[in-house]
Parts: structure tokens; C-alpha cells; sequence
């Protein structure tokens, strides 16, 4: 690698926002064993934070220190260099839209990636490969809702999980895709959505 290409990747690591996170493919087309050299050298110099295997960030500062990416922008980030879908799974989903307020130590994704794990700090992150077909969705938020109501179960909705539900919906209405998308949902799923979709409309 000649300096000219070290130049390049400092230079767009300085022009980044603070907590943008960087791997060695993002510095494409300089060979990534080149750019994962350098990445480690700005760690070591403190400009860069090396969150996992790999995979850095440009730290935001606190009064305690460098604030971490979350385990969710770490899997983004992997999956925007992988240029694969993800879709948060089980609890995963739960704490991500807010069901749970506790962030499981197992970070489940659905990915149309490569299977895989990452260890970050005390948490993993898995990726667990599917097929297209698990990614038939158009819109963002109402697959990871059905996500969510299937790893909560049928049997255990609550008032307070309708709640939440309520205001999933009414945050991201996604007009122009939920009635196609709720058609990959199981049938009580898809009363759900329709029913609080009624309410939400009848309070506009």
C-alpha cells in the first residue's frame, strides 16, 4: 500500500461524522488487509475505537469515555457491507421496537447473508442465514413487528402490548405497504395490525 492510498482512508475517516462505523471493505477499492492495517494503527493511536474483530468506530466523547455503537448499528453496518437483509428476530425484535426494554446478551438476525457470529464485548451477535422468501416484505418496521408478536405468543398479548403496537403503527404507518405485508402474517397477527390500523384512523 503507498501512502497515497493511507492518505485516502485517513482522510475519509476524518471527513466521517463521530460514531460512524468502519470496517476494512469500506475503503473499497484499496485492498481490505491494507485498510484493516491501517484501522488498527488509528486504534492504537486513539483516533479509532476497535468495537469487534474487524470492525471500528470513530468514538463519540463523554465525560465517561467513548460512547459504543449500538449492537444494532454494528449488525447494520455488517449487513450494508454484505450488501444482505436483516430482520432483528425473537427478543431481538421484542427489545427493538420497544416491547422489552432489556437488550438480550444474544442478538438474533435474520440475515439473507452468511451465517455467522460476532462476539461484542459481553453480547453476540448472530446472524442466521434464511431464504429470500423471509424477506418478501416491502415495508421496514411491520416485519419486525410480526417478529415480535410471534416470539411474544398468541396466548400472552396484554393491554400493554397492544399499547405498544399503537404506537409502532401509528409512528411508521408504511400506507403504501402494510395491507400487501400483513398478508406474509399469521391470521391472528393480522388481526391485530388491522384492528389497532382501524383505531389509529379513527383518532386522525
Amino acid at each position: 500500500m503507498n501512502m497515497e492510498q493511507k492518505q485516502a482512508i485517513i482522510s475519509k475517516i476524518n471527513r466521517s461524522k463521530k460514531g460512524t462505523i468502519f470496517l476494512p471493505d469500506s475503503f473499497m477499492p484499496i485492498d481490505t488487509r491494507h485498510a484493516a492495517n491501517v484501522l488498527a494503527e488509528l486504534a492504537k493511536a486513539g483516533k479509532l475505537v476497535r468495537v469487534a474483530f474487524g470492525i471500528y468506530v470513530k468514538p463519540v466523547m463523554s465525560s465517561f469515555g467513548p460512547v459504543m455503537p449500538t449492537p444494532y448499528e454494528i449488525a447494520e453496518a455488517v449487513a450494508k457491507r454484505d450488501d444482505a437483509q436483516l430482520l432483528p428476530h425473537g427478543t431481538t425484535a421484542e427489545n427493538y421496537l420497544g416491547f422489552s426494554t432489556q437488550v438480550p446478551m444474544n442478538i438474533i438476525y435474520l440475515t439473507s447473508g452468511t451465517s455467522r457470529k460476532l462476539k461484542i464485548g459481553n453480547r453476540t451477535i448472530t446472524f442466521k442465514h434464511r431464504v429470500p422468501s423471509t424477506f418478501a416484505y416491502k415495508g421496514k418496521i411491520l416485519p419486525i413487528l410480526v417478529l415480535a408478536l410471534q416470539s411474544i405468543g398468541q396466548d400472552n398479548i396484554t393491554d400493554k402490548t397492544l399499547d405498544v403496537v399503537y404506537g409502532v403503527l401509528k409512528k411508521n404507518p408504511e400506507e403504501s405497504t402494510w395491507q400487501e405485508d400483513i398478508a406474509h402474517a399469521p391470521n391472528w397477527i393480522r388481526l391485530i395490525i388491522i384492528n389497532i390500523k382501524a383505531k389509529i384512523y379513527d383518532h386522525e
